[in-house]
């Protein structure tokens, strides 16, 4: 083959891969943003949603969303709100990537983004994901340096790739602050069922576990229940449990979503992955809320200290999404 034809064929991929779509005015843009959760569940469906008011408010496009969405409907709600004009929509769950797949490759000029990595690429589907995993790291630290048992709990919703990486990064940053800290972990079949959530950290606790992330609604339940220390995610989930809820991992999907529907509006969207972390300024602990003075000095200046390595691109968290041993 020559190498003027091996150029014509690379230039074929990439055309294939690639979304031309026009600038347009805010007026003529519409946002769409599909939750598999409540909006008010201080968790990933707030974050969507806080994320999405925020953004299109400041740049004066008009969204919708819809939220509880079961995976069942999630096709046929994306393919309402393509029938009723929407031009870029959200699938906003790691378990809506077949859906938004389906859907993008039937309607190539609507623009669509999934949270996480979905089965088919489109050159109209764009993804984005949580790095909290680098939040995680630092509240495994955290966790290992105030447990007093020896043994800390993870408890979340499903064993998505994003889910293991955050897994795997709390349980590496516990043991970098202990080597010998045994770390429980339970993954509970779904995204939202809080009495299953306390069920499993109660049994975490009865385990021994006297510190846990609560990666799910009902964790921070269990916490207040068993009188241990819970670490919020998403939000600054203090409020559910002011005597026990240490700090959050917060993460602000403000700055994306801004982002890409910005690119959409100046037409230079295309359909790569936007991954927004420390170093964004969208993962970071909340406030201790005064609750930092039962963690030992060295313990905060260790955490602390990698947050800045982490900042800087010092210290680079590794993206672990292998099976959990």
């Amino acid at each position: 083959m020559s190498k003027k034809s091996i150029l014509f064929i690379i230039c074929l991929v990439v055309t294939l891969t690639v979304v031309a779509i026009p600038a347009m005015a805010a007026d003529d843009l519409k946002v769409a943003m599909i939750l598999s959760g409540p909006i008010n569940d201080d968790d990933f469906n707030s974050v969507g949603y806080n994320g999405l008011k925020k953004a299109c408010e400041e740049l004066g496009v008009e969204y919708a969303y819809i939220e509880s969405v079961p995976d069942a409907d999630a096709e046929r709600i994306i393919r309402e709100y393509v029938a009723n004009g929407y031009g870029l929509i959200f699938a906003h769950s790691f378990s809506f990537g077949e859906a938004a797949s389906k859907v993008a490759a039937d309607f190539p000029e609507v623009i669509f983004m999934n949270a996480g990595t979905p089965p088919v690429e489109n050159p109209n589907l764009g993804t984005y994901d949580n790095p909290d995993y680098q939040g995680a790291y630092l509240a495994g630290m955290l966790a290992a340096g105030i447990s007093k048992s020896g043994s800390i709990g993870w408890v979340d919703g499903i064993a998505s790739p994003n889910m293991v990486a955050n897994f795997q990064s709390y349980r590496d940053g516990a043991e970098e602050m202990n080597p010998e800290i045994e770390v429980l972990h339970t993954f509970i079949g779904s995204w939202y069922d809080p009495p299953k959530a306390k069920e499993a950290a109660i049994a975490q606790v009865e385990k021994g576990a006297d510190v846990l992330s609560s990666q799910g609604v009902g964790v921070i339940d269990a916490a207040i229940e068993k009188n241990v220390w819970a670490i919020g995610a998403m939000t600054d989930q203090n409020f559910m449990g002011p005597n026990v809820v240490l700090t959050s991992v917060m993460w602000d999907l403000y700055p994306c979503v801004k982002r890409v529907v910005q690119e959409v509006l100046d037409g230079t969207w295309t359909n790569t992955n936007r991954s927004y972390g420390i170093a964004d300024g969208s993962v970071y602990f909340s406030d201790f809320h005064g609750l930092d003075s039962n963690i030992p000095a060295e313990v905060m200046e260790k955490v602390n200290q990698k947050y800045e390595d982490i900042k800087s691109g010092k210290f680079v968290v590794p993206h672990d999404t292998s099976d959990i041993e």
